[in-house]
Formats: C-alpha cells, sequence, structure tokens
C-alpha cells in the first residue's frame, strides 16, 4: 500500500507539472485571456492562506486501517500513518486512541515524527457513568494536549437529562482548567434535531456549561447534515466555538462524509465568518468500514491540500 501511494504521488506531481507548464504557454499566448477562476487559483495554492500550525487531523480517519487492538502489529500500524502524516506536511494530530501505548510511548511516537496533539477524543464520562478524569489529565499533560473530550455526547432523550449532562461537563471542565487544560465538546446531528422547549440540546449545552470550563469543535458535516448552517452557529456563540472538524458532505450519495473539497460544503464562507478565531482545523472521514475504495491516505492528504489553499 505504500508503494502505491508513492506511486500515486509520482505520477500526480507529473501531472501537475505538464499542467502547470501548458497553463504557463497559454498565458504568454493570450496576454488579454481573463483572469483564472477561484477553482484555478486554488488549484495553484498561491501561498499557504491556513498555517500549516493551525491544521490537524482526527486519526479516527484511519481507525480502520490501525484496528482497534493494543498489539504490536496496530501500534506498527499507527507509527506508518503517523509518519505518512508527516511527510504530507501535518504537523498536528488527534488521537482518539493511544493503541495500548503508555502516554509517555505515545509522545516519544509523536516526537519522533514532528508531530503535536492538537487536542484528544477521550470518554469524559457522563453523570451516571463517571471516569477517572485525574488520570486523563495526567495522560494529557504528558501528551501535550490542551483541548479534549469526548467524541460524541449521548443521545439523550430528556431536557433534564441534557441539562444535567452539561453541568456534569462544567464541572469536569473546571477540573481541567485548573490543570491547564480545557474541555471540548464534540457534536454529531442529535444535538441540533433534538429540541426542548424551543432550545436545542446544543442551546442547553451552551446555557449550562461555563465558558472559562468549556469549549466547542463544531463538526462542520454533522451540523449541516442536520440542516444548521455553521455560519449561524458561530455568529451566536463566537469564541465558545474554538476548533472545527473539517469533513465534507455528499449531496447526491445519502449526503454521506466525503473528502474534503469534493463536497458541497462551503468551507471559505465558513472559515471567513470565523474570523481567524479557529485553534485547529481538524480534517477528518470517518471510516467507511468495509469500502476497499476508500483511501484514508487520500482523503488526508486532499484534506491538508485543500486546508493550505483556505483563508482563515
Amino acid at each position: 500500500m505504500r508503494e502505491a501511494r508513492s506511486l500515486r504521488s509520482v505520477l500526480r506531481a507529473v501531472l501537475v507539472a505538464a499542467v502547470s507548464a501548458v497553463l504557463f504557454v497559454g498565458l504568454v499566448g493570450t496576454a488579454s485571456a481573463a483572469p483564472p477562476s477561484d477553482a484555478q487559483e486554488n488549484s495553484a495554492c498561491v501561498g499557504r492562506t491556513i498555517p500549516t500550525s493551525k491544521i490537524s487531523i482526527q486519526l479516527w480517519t484511519f481507525a480502520e486501517y490501525i484496528g482497534f487492538g493494543t498489539d504490536a502489529a496496530t501500534q506498527a500500524r499507527l507509527e506508518e500513518v503517523l509518519s505518512q502524516l508527516a511527510a504530507m506536511g501535518y504537523r498536528n494530530v488527534e488521537p482518539f486512541s493511544l493503541s495500548g501505548l503508555t502516554a509517555e510511548q505515545f509522545r516519544a511516537l509523536l516526537d519522533e515524527y514532528g508531530l503535536k496533539a492538537s487536542a484528544r477524543h477521550v470518554n469524559v464520562g457522563t453523570p451516571t457513568a463517571t471516569v477517572d478524569i485525574a488520570a486523563i489529565l495526567e495522560e494529557n499533560r504528558i501528551l501535550g494536549i490542551k483541548y479534549f473530550g469526548s467524541g460524541g455526547t449521548p443521545n439523550l432523550n430528556t431536557e433534564a437529562e441534557w441539562i444535567a449532562y452539561a453541568q456534569y461537563l462544567n464541572a469536569v471542565g473546571e477540573q481541567a482548567r485548573k490543570a491547564g487544560q480545557t474541555l471540548m465538546v464534540h457534536n454529531h446531528n442529535w444535538e441540533f434535531t433534538d429540541v426542548f422547549n424551543g432550545r436545542t440540546a446544543y442551546d442547553i449545552l451552551m446555557a449550562y456549561t461555563d465558558p472559562k470550563n468549556v469549549v466547542f469543535q463544531l463538526d462542520l458535516y454533522w451540523a449541516t447534515f442536520a440542516g444548521v448552517d455553521p455560519i449561524a452557529l458561530i455568529e451566536r456563540y463566537g469564541n465558545r466555538i474554538q476548533l472545527f472538524h473539517v469533513k465534507d458532505l455528499n449531496p447526491t450519495l445519502n449526503r454521506r462524509i466525503e473528502i474534503v473539497g469534493r463536497g458541497n460544503i462551503d468551507f471559505a464562507s465558513i472559515f471567513a465568518a470565523a474570523g481567524g478565531g479557529i485553534r485547529y482545523y481538524v480534517v477528518e472521514h470517518d471510516p467507511r468500514f468495509g469500502d476497499e475504495t476508500f483511501d484514508p491516505f487520500e482523503a488526508a492528504e486532499e484534506g491538508f491540500d485543500y486546508l493550505t489553499c483556505k483563508r482563515a
């Protein structure tokens, strides 16, 4: 697989060089030609408009490839992924699992490939199923992580349950803040479709958590999937939204998750609305389990290339 990706990269480089040569000749021969379109300018990628320091990737993209084990083979696949991401230009990753490694071992692996953990998805519990937050905070300290939170909220049934969950998160967030870290909430679609007395579950989470204790990682795909305009959320909640999960939506194939740049989400407008206040733009593509046509490495590479051509 690594050889195939290397060959693909070489072929793409040859193609880009050939296209560039043709465009150059065309421009020389037609001084009065119309200026290039936005799409052409983006494909030329003139300058980095989102700093590499702000670009990350959720390793869940590679969940099927890496696997869920804790054995040496799983850890070897994890290392291969980190190596490939570093070669693509990534400087940050967002883990969802340590694959059986200790925090010290995982940190050493990141250091080896010049990577940092921008944030982390880890189970932070619920009011009825608490976890050892102190242990998570210690792991985060070793890993060098500031932002952390569960990969998703529970799909609760009542307003009272959502309020209790928000209050629980606020307490966890206060504990994190005192340790120099920040709890984040990552959404799916139900936080917007579950409505109680005129308020969505997302609104309740905002209302019952202190901005000092809890921030939000807005998943742009799931918000769009739920029929919510991400720009409206940004305008309403401002700097409480500090991270984006950047994944696209295919409007024709059952609105499935799509490789960034191939769908119909208007990322440029969303990023402009955020006004540069986003700490990390995190590429993600949920695995298409069992679909051999999906290449997570391709999704990662195209996502990185796309973000480096967009204005923060």
